[in-house]
């Protein structure tokens, strides 16, 4: 069964559950009153409204950061109380834990990083009005979904980079970064021959990710519409582009470029192991940049776009950031915006947010905090790159088909596993995409 039937279902069994709906002005996306929603006491005292919140854990948005600034909104608006939650294991998404809560009847009032599109399509989330505030999200139609707004997304997130540690470049003799494969690929060789592990992944969505790295640039960059074309059976996965760069992953992997173990250990664990110099390049998102600061290992971190078949470039393929939706059933409609507004927009929220995570401001009116050197690098690719294109969940002239990057996980891990059939393996995310269109 579809993904998106499945939700549908959970959303029907959440409306069920009493939570009540919003207003039909907010619902149907006009501008909802921006008025007290809190209750008031025999004194005539008014009691704030409580709404919750989904959180997303990670090394750099930690507890103690997101605890910090609920706590800063709070003050700026008494009227309103946060209660964070988050989900009980660290994922890259909280689409997971989001169905659980949906099915449940405890579906959140504010979430982050939920596949919106999904969720939107499905009917669970509250259309979100175009107003002055809004606005000041630059591109801000981009995000909409036939039209309407399911979603802040207020800073620019890039994905595809390699960083890679200098010194180790050095000891190999590299002196020149790669811009085509045959480049990138002659220095895994040197790093290889040095003793070095050249390139650092790990299991589950860190295989997702690497794979998408290493490949999207030469399909998303080249053509930012590749979804919308797939939906429309211009393109396969077949295809001679996919073929070639699949095929030059999977040809790292046979060389044994990449660490030993890899499907055995995490993020967390793979991103220590570049810290304390244990390998070479490292394909990541900008959020490491935050890590790296905080961690101020004992040699410096560069950073280069990943390579294309050609040495064009660079493309950078990426999001616009985590992912701030309102549940359609929230009972809370205006405490709910106004918090996800904040979490978008204030400006002192904004410079902390993207500078815990690496980001950049995707406001009209960019706010951006003072970069480190590293930061400044990934800056100066989106510069020369002009435009950011999506690749595995995001958008690329439309969206993929629901759960992709769980089929995108399974090629990219036996592709890094001897003996896997390239064609074969190609041709399953075809086939999951006819079955799941």
């Amino acid at each position: 069964m579809a993904w998106t039937s499945t939700i549908a279902m959970l959303a029907l069994l959440a409306a069920a559950c009493g939570n009540g709906a919003p207003s039909d002005a907010t619902s149907g996306g006009e501008q909802p009153s921006q008025g007290s929603e809190s209750a008031t006491d025999d004194a005539g005292k008014k009691e704030p409204v409580e709404i919750t919140f989904l959180s997303l854990i990670t090394p750099n948005l930690t507890e103690e950061f997101w605890d910090k600034w609920i706590g800063y909104f709070e003050e700026q608006h008494p009227d309103i109380k946060v209660k964070r939650i988050q989900a009980p294991s660290l994922e890259g998404l909280n689409d997971n834990y989001a169905k659980t809560l949906l099915a449940s009847g405890d579906f959140p009032d504010v979430l982050s990083n939920i596949s919106y599109q999904d969720f939107a399509r499905a009917d669970a989330l509250m259309e979100i009005p175009i107003d002055d505030d809004v606005k000041k999200i630059k591109d801000i139609e981009s995000l909409a979904i036939d039209g309407k707004l399911y979603t802040l997304q207020a800073y620019l997130q890039p994905h595809t980079q390699i960083f890679y540690n200098k010194d180790l470049f050095a000891k190999a003799g590299i002196e020149q970064l790669p811009k085509s494969w045959d480049e990138f690929e002659a220095v895994a060789e040197k790093l290889h021959a040095a003793g070095i592990t050249p390139i650092l992944t790990g299991g589950d969505w860190m295989t997702t990710l690497t794979f998408s790295i290493l490949t999207g640039p030469e399909i998303f960059g080249k053509n930012p519409n590749w979804y919308a074309d797939r939906n429309a059976g211009k393109v396969s996965y077949l295809d001679d582009n996919w073929m070639a760069v699949a095929g030059r992953y999977q040809s790292l992997a046979q060389k044994g470029y990449f660490n030993k173990g890899a499907l055995s250990i995490g993020y967390t664990q793979v991103e220590q192991e570049f810290l304390k110099g244990n390998g070479a390049m490292y394909p990541m998102g900008s959020w490491f940049t935050a890590a790296y600061a905080a961690a101020k290992p004992d040699f410096e971190v560069g950073v280069f776009a990943p390579p294309t078949l050609d040495g064009s470039g660079p493309y950078m393929s990426g999001s616009r950031g985590t992912s701030f939706a309102i549940s359609k059933i929230t009972k809370h409609p205006e405490a709910a915006l106004t918090f996800a507004k904040f979490l978008a927009i204030d400006p002192e929220f904004h410079k902390a947010f993207g500078a815990s995570d690496g980001m950049f401001s995707g406001l009209v009116e960019p706010i951006n905090y003072e970069f480190t050197p590293l930061q400044q690098g990934i800056f100066e690719l989106l510069q020369e790159a002009d435009t950011m294109s999506g690749y595995e969940a995001q958008r690329a002239g439309d969206f993929p088909v629901n759960g992709l990057p769980n089929q995108l996980t399974k090629v990219g891990q036996n592709l890094l596993i001897n003996g896997a059939d390239l064609k074969a393996e190609m041709a399953s995310l075809d086939e999951y995409w006819d079955k799941n269109k």
